[in-house]
């Protein structure tokens, strides 16, 4: 083969192995573009298929959700959404969407009729560690694990015997915060404080037979109080 044959055979190697990049080049970007549109043609229809399955509610802004509306009565923004929107609709707050439920025969469809549809949590970063790793029987899903938690939950907690034994000590300080409730007559009282000091006084009891009196008692009471607030800030996070 002369010289000249060898720089055509090159040259026309070189020109058809181009011609086959563009090709491949050509072949995957049509593959990706239909890839992509069939990817949002079936994300498309599943959304529009789950909203229409959601009840209606009120829109909201990107990312945000409904968030900068909600204002700082809850109870009375939560009633006019439901004058509005009916007793059951749906909220987007932020990344999560709730559903909020405002009728009693609703809710007793919920928790008694199908509570078995509506018995898995899904708990936060926050609610998973403060749990160990959701296992508690508050936010553990449902299953044998969390059927055993009920259990005994019932029989050893919430069981007659178990009540009747604390009864004594329940009604001690109950009575107990109802006499300091009349000695502070004409007096202005938070009774969300005074609700938790009794409850603190009466898990107390229960469990170790001890309670807390006077200013530690309401001291104790008000850290715990903001304790809690914290607490369910974090797991609704």
């Amino acid at each position: 083969m002369s010289k000249g044959d060898s720089g055509g055979a090159w040259t026309w190697w070189w020109h058809a192995k181009e011609a086959n990049d563009e090709i491949s080049r050509a072949t995957t970007a049509l593959l990706v573009i239909a890839i992509a549109a069939l990817s949002s043609f079936f994300l498309f229809r599943r959304q529009k298929n789950v909203t229409a399955l959601m009840p209606p509610g009120p829109r909201g802004l990107p990312f945000l959700g409904y968030l900068p509306f909600l204002g700082t009565d809850l109870p009375q923004k939560f009633a006019k959404l439901a004058e509005t929107y009916g007793p059951i609709y749906k909220l987007q707050l932020g990344s999560k969407l709730y559903v909020v439920v405002n009728s009693p025969s609703l809710n007793k469809e919920i928790v008694r009729d199908q509570d078995l549809t509506f018995a898995n949590r899904d708990p936060s970063n926050a609610a998973t560690i403060a749990t160990y790793g959701a296992r508690d029987i508050a936010f553990s899903s449902q299953g044998p694990y969390w059927r055993n938690l009920r259990k005994l939950f019932v029989r050893q907690i919430m069981s007659n015997a178990s009540l009747d034994a604390c009864y004594d000590m329940r009604r001690q300080e109950v009575s107990k915060g109802l006499s300091d409730l009349y000695r502070k007559s004409g007096v202005p009282v938070d009774i969300g404080e005074w609700a938790v000091l009794i409850l603190i006084n009466a898990v107390m009891a229960m469990l170790w037979g001890g309670t807390l009196t006077g200013e530690k008692c309401e001291a104790i009471g008000d850290e715990f109080r903001k304790v809690l607030a914290k607490f369910m800030v974090l797991v609704d996070t």
